[in-house]
């Protein structure tokens, strides 16, 4: 709630501001009010999916599921093959060609 109100009272004290840059270019506060709601929309992409999940209730909980997703990760890339070939040996690498 706390980082609510304080972005709340920045937008307060900017808005004012970027009113005034319209006297020097006119576009300039549409642009910037424009741009921040585009980038706004673009952050709520990379929030994660929360449908049919339940939702951690202690922090304790969002630690223990950080920590479940990183073996999860680590996991997958030890099952990865990789696709780029690899030679032990000089001789291998000629005898292939």
């Amino acid at each position: 709630m706390g980082l609510v109100t304080t972005m709340a009272r920045f937008g307060a004290m900017v808005a004012p501001v970027v009113k005034m840059t319209g006297d020097y270019i006119a576009f300039l506060p549409m642009t910037i009010y424009g741009g921040m709601a585009i980038i706004s929309g673009i952050a709520g992409f990379l929030l994660p999916e929360t449908l049919n999940i339940p939702l951690p209730d202690t922090i304790e909980e969002v630690e223990n599921r950080a920590k479940r997703s990183a073996e999860k990760d680590a996991d997958s890339k030890k099952d990865e093959i990789s696709l780029q070939e690899t030679f032990t040996s000089k001789t291998e690498a000629d005898h292939l060609t």
